[in-house]
């Protein structure tokens, strides 16, 4: 039986995937306007796309906070460095102090990408048990071969939820992460996050969850990456309202 994804209090089902919208703002005070926005959708998880801010002075504890009890939902706490597709570099005291806070603020997830593992051995011994640890592989260029290999590898990762998205270069390349993320799914003891990214990676984004994905992303105010649909039509294929 394949184990659910939890975040917080939102759990993904049979019947349909969590579903995240990003936050994507530079300053605080959008940050917060966009919360209070989110908090009145039928988004299921809060991705906090932190390295979006222009001032990371303004990650304090009680910001973070303060943005967590405005969403009234479950938040996931991401700083994508610019060699996975984010905005900003990696510097390691930098990545460990905003994480810390961030988990001293409450938050409900992390998102590490798995090549910093390694280096963030010390972060990841503070997660508590009720957080969830995302360890995150992006490539924006193509998709790799031997994707069920790569999974299974990611599997054995100290990490609770897999999530691989990658770029396709022809149709075929979707139906390959679709599969892959099948066969491992039915082995695997860790939920996975899968998607193939672009127009068209989109219906990964649809129908992935029958694959065993479980939880996608759609935009809100504007998408973290390219192919996301808005929250209300993905919500609508799946003849769901967005309130």
């Amino acid at each position: 039986m394949m184990k659910r994804l939890k975040i917080g209090n939102a759990s993904a089902t049979e019947q349909r995937p969590l579903v995240a919208v990003p936050m994507v703002d530079e300053t605080m005070a959008d940050v917060r306007q966009t919360a209070r926005m989110l908090s009145q959708t039928a988004a299921d998880v809060v991705e906090w796309r932190v390295d979006y801010l222009s001032d990371f002075c303004e990650l304090t504890v009680s910001n973070i906070r303060q943005v967590h009890e405005i969403l009234n939902k479950p938040l996931l706490f991401t700083w994508r460095t610019a060699s996975e597709g984010g905005q900003l570099n990696y510097h390691h005291d930098s990545y460990q102090m905003v994480y810390q806070r961030a988990l001293k603020a409450g938050v409900d997830a992390i998102d590490i990408e798995v090549a910093l593992l390694a280096d963030q051995q010390a972060l990841l011994k503070l997660v508590p048990e009720n957080v969830k640890v995302i360890g995150s592989k992006h490539n924006f260029d193509a998709t790799p071969n031997h994707l069920v290999s790569l999974l299974m590898e990611m599997t054995r990762l100290p990490i609770d939820v897999v999530k691989l998205a990658v770029m396709p270069k022809v149709a075929m390349d979707v139906d390959r992460v679709l599969q892959a993320t099948a066969i491992v799914a039915a082995d695997s003891d860790l939920p996975l996050i899968t998607m193939s990214m672009g127009a068209l990676g989109m219906k990964s984004r649809e129908v992935g969850y029958q694959y065993g994905s479980q939880l996608t992303f759609a935009s809100g105010k504007a998408a973290s990456a390219p192919g996301q649909m808005t929250l209300a039509t993905l919500l609508h294929k799946w003849g769901e309202s967005d309130v």
